[in-house]
């Protein structure tokens, strides 16, 4: 019983040790912890507010140009934005946070797509208008007037516009003649969407160039180039959407020259990669009609609608 007491009476001191090293501990921790939240952070607001007083007072925004060139862009709108408020004139901080708009309706769909071109638009131009007379404005030329070719056709005159203007100051970018050869060739002037077009092959020999300056060539009534084009076109594409508007411009061209049979041969080619051409069964009634075939002309017509029913073309043959 002695050596069972006095084991207890020694094993109680212990207990009170551990409790007190316990109750030590959280103190300090504790204590670390206000004076952190008190010392460091304090510190940190102090920081971001002079960090913040400096970029207002000297128009320093060097860490939004440096986000966007690393492609950051919701970096350059989130950090951007509070600085706008403070600073809603400020023509660069609102050409950096439309740019990274621009590119950001990138990865987008739909009405958030829609949304994030309008925004970048917004902000580019009110950002160009409070821009300096000797402010560098070329990209922000480039970047509006893709936001506009982004927009749709009836907004290719302003694409146009602005991408015009920043080849003017020296922007340099192979996509640039491309996008204004396309934007001339639906607006309907020809001879603007050709020299761009022609630029555009020359430094890229991309097959969607070559199909347009086709088109165009056709358009204008150059038949001998448009033919050129087209038939390089034929021998080099693999893409097979390609092959079938090439296929199918030769055959237009063909039964505007009266070369029926030729025009006939190029059309079952554009059957074979799409036998549900509205266009490829329009024309191929078109020449049955000339050859004095009524009952073939009527028939490819009715296939047309069968595929078409909205075709006009087909529409006025019939009716």
């Amino acid at each position: 019983m002695r050596d069972y007491r006095y084991s207890r009476y020694l094993y109680k001191p212990k207990k009170k040790k551990k409790k007190l090293f316990l109750v030590l501990f959280l103190l300090i921790l504790l204590g670390g912890g206000i004076f952190y939240s008190v010392f460091f952070l304090n510190i940190y607001m102090l920081y971001s507010k002079v960090v913040e007083f400096y970029r207002v007072r000297f128009n320093d925004y060097t860490f939004l140009e440096k986000n966007l060139e690393s492609g950051n862009y919701n970096i350059v709108v989130h950090e951007g934005l509070p600085y706008l408020v403070k600073s809603p004139y400020n023509a660069r901080l609102l050409r950096y946070i439309g740019e990274a708009y621009y590119y950001i309706s990138s990865d987008l769909t739909g009405n958030e797509k829609e949304e994030s071109v309008e925004r970048a638009i917004f902000y580019i131009r009110k950002g160009i208008v409070l821009s300096n007379f000797d402010d560098v404005l070329t990209k922000s030329y480039y970047i509006l007037g893709m936001a506009y070719f982004r927009k749709g056709e009836q907004n290719y005159e302003l694409a146009t516009q602005y991408l015009g203007l920043a080849l003017e100051n020296g922007y340099e970018d192979d996509t640039i003649f491309e996008i204004m050869g396309y934007c001339y060739y639906k607006l309907g002037v020809l001879d603007e969407a050709i020299k761009y077009l022609e630029k555009t092959v020359a430094l890229t020999d991309k097959d969607v160039g070559h199909l347009f300056l086709a088109y165009a060539y056709k358009d204008k009534g150059m038949y001998e180039s448009a033919v050129q084009e087209l038939n390089n076109l034929v021998n080099k594409t693999s893409d097979h959407a390609i092959l079938e508007e090439a296929y199918e411009a030769l055959a237009w061209i063909d039964f505007q020259e009266e070369r029926y049979e030729q025009a006939r041969a190029h059309l079952y080619m554009v059957l074979e990669l799409n036998e549900k051409s509205a266009e490829a069964y329009f024309l191929l009634g078109n020449i049955h009609e000339i050859e004095g075939d009524m009952i073939s002309a009527r028939k490819e017509w009715r296939r047309v609608l069968s595929i078409d029913p909205k075709h006009i073309g087909a529409i006025d043959k019939l009716y």
